[in-house]
Parts: structure tokens; C-alpha cells; sequence
């Protein structure tokens, strides 16, 4: 299925005490993704690398409150989204197909294999 063919995000809930990120799809699914994770899987070059070269969470065992503090979702054309975390930190592009398949709801996490 291509990017423009995916479902697309229409909302984003961000709950602060459980640390998780809502989202509710053109489909009507709603993903679950927390924050920690999603940071975890930042895509970017900085985070997860490029050129062979590892990213600087490949160095880390932890991260900080602030890196794992979602306070804003900014959308990247008709493909993607940006978190923007409390600590600045906002060049990780998360394509629809990626942030779907990342879904820790049950019924996603049942299809897994």
C-alpha cells in the first residue's frame, strides 16, 4: 500500500500521567504509543544514525525525563508526523505506515507474530 493510500492520523491525545500518545485514524483505529518507546525509535540521523554510523541512543542505557516528554505532534506533509519532546529534540519523522505498525494497542499487538 503506498504512503498516500494509508490511513492518516485526524487527532492526537497526549496523556500526561500515563506517558502515552493517542492517535485516531481516518480508519477509525486508535494507536497507542508510549512515550518512551516512541523516543526509543526515533528515526532520525542523530538518534538512530546514518551512513553505518551509529546513532546516539545506540550509546545509551537511559534517558532523561525530558527526552521521554512528549508535548507536542507536528504533522510532515501527507506522509508523517513529528513529536517535538520537552527537550528540544523534533528532526525524527515518523511515516504513517511506521507509527501503525508501532501500535501497542491489543489488537495490534495480537497480530503480531
Amino acid at each position: 500500500m503506498s504512503q498516500y493510500n494509508h490511513p492518516s492520523p485526524t487527532s492526537f491525545f497526549l496523556d500526561e500521567e500515563k506517558r502515552t500518545l493517542y492517535l485516531s485514524w481516518s480508519d477509525e483505529h486508535e494507536s497507542v504509543h508510549d512515550w518512551e518507546r516512541l523516543r526509543w525509535a526515533c528515526p532520525c540521523a542523530w538518534c538512530a544514525g546514518e551512513g553505518g554510523q551509529p546513532g546516539v541512543l545506540a550509546s545509551k542505557k537511559s534517558l532523561s525525563r525530558e527526552e521521554t516528554t512528549l508535548v507536542n505532534i507536528e504533522p510532515v506533509g501527507r506522509y508523517g508526523l513529528t513529536p517535538v519532546w520537552e527537550d528540544g529534540h523534533k528532526t525524527g519523522i515518523y511515516t504513517y505506515e511506521k507509527l501503525r505498525a508501532m501500535c501497542e494497542c491489543d489488537e495490534c499487538r495480537k497480530k503480531r507474530p
